[in-house]
């Protein structure tokens, strides 16, 4: 497989984090037009774990799987997770210790670790662990995450040539994930240092939108005026249609969300002339499909009144044909968008 192509096109990837995307089969997906998807090292550290993983022939064989795997290095869900309080844990210098609530075991993640797990799930694209932070941080807290996103980064890239023979022996990418918060000159900084060190792709990390869900072009544009065309520019989390097309002006040409098919589990879903809730009572003796002018499943065989019927009494087949329709909406979208020569 030739993973250049991660640099030359569009890509939007389902967030199939634990290897699989919730209420579909493989083959499901693969009809939606999806080409790559996006797992996370965290989870999958945690259950099955990387050696069970690895036995059954790495995650593509053991999802029957043949486009192309990211595997996230767990760096966002460490600060979601620990900082929420969900989890017990901390974040180091050196890493993070957490313990899982539904095992009780106790983990550690460190760069080493990521790089090694990411290995052992057997991705084509690896990212580097990196310290993310909220938002809404301090100067001072911005460029601690920073640095530590910097030295980790090193970390990672070390590791993965001196234990691996990167690259070149592999055949697998490794991108890193630019931090800085909301500050645009630090973001700028963290990309041009992390270009130094060389990476083939360079993810915007952290939150994509502000608190009044505003996706946050200064910082974005910082990264894309700092790091090469031909690269792998991943808008990690985002996003909304109108967010993809918007970052796709920018300059980022990868991009992933989980609203897709969250969305599509709750009853709201994306057509040509808007976002349609299929709960809402109006749809309950709607004919129409979701949308004339989709050719999924869901589009060609079922009406909304349907779809209205088995949401409202908890059938599952409902949120498999949303998810269905809310996947090929996006990847129709992608499809459409021009690329950005260098």
């Amino acid at each position: 497989m030739d993973l250049d192509i991660l640099k030359e096109k569009f890509f939007f990837m389902p967030d199939a984090t634990r290897g699989a995307v919730r209420y579909l089969t493989t083959k499901q997906l693969e009809e939606t037009g999806t080409e790559a998807i996006v797992t996370n090292t965290l989870h999958l550290l945690i259950h099955p774990g990387p050696d069970v993983i690895h036995q059954l022939g790495g995650i593509k064989k053991m999802m029957n799987w043949n486009g192309i795997v990211f595997t996230d290095s767990g760096g966002f869900q460490l600060f979601s997770l620990l900082h929420s309080k969900k989890w017990r844990g901390k974040v180091h210098e050196n890493g993070a210790t957490f313990k899982s609530p539904k095992q009780g075991n106790t983990y550690e993640l460190t760069p080493e670790i990521s790089i090694d797990t990411q290995m052992r799930i057997g991705s084509d694209v690896l990212v580097t662990l990196d310290d993310c932070r909220d938002t809404n941080l301090s100067r001072k807290e911005a460029e601690k995450s920073v640095e530590r996103t910097l030295l980790w980064a090193i970390r990672c890239k070390e590791h993965f040539n001196r234990e691996y023979g990167g690259t070149k022996k592999t055949g697998k990418l490794l991108t890193c994930v630019v931090q800085g918060a909301n500050f645009p000159d630090l973001r700028s900084y963290c990309a041009k240092e992390l270009v130094k060190i060389g990476f083939d792709g360079y993810n915007f990390g952290g939150y994509v939108v502000d608190r009044d869900g505003e996706l946050v072009v200064d910082e974005m544009s910082a990264v894309i005026e700092s790091v090469p065309r031909d690269t792998i520019r991943y808008a990690m989390g985002v996003g909304k249609p109108e967010d993809i097309l918007m970052a796709a002006k920018i300059g980022f040409n990868l991009f992933d969300t989980v609203l897709v098919t969250r969305n599509a589990r709750h009853g709201t879903v994306y057509t040509s002339e808007g976002v349609l809730r299929i709960k809402n009572s109006g749809m309950s003796l709607d004919k129409r499909p979701i949308d004339n002018s989709c050719n999924c499943e869901c589009c060609k065989n079922y009406n909304r009144a349907y779809l209205h019927h088995m949401l409202k009494n908890g059938e599952a087949t409902a949120l498999t044909l949303l998810t269905i329709h809310n996947l090929t909406y996006y990847q129709t979208l992608i499809k459409g968008l021009t690329p950005i020569r260098p």
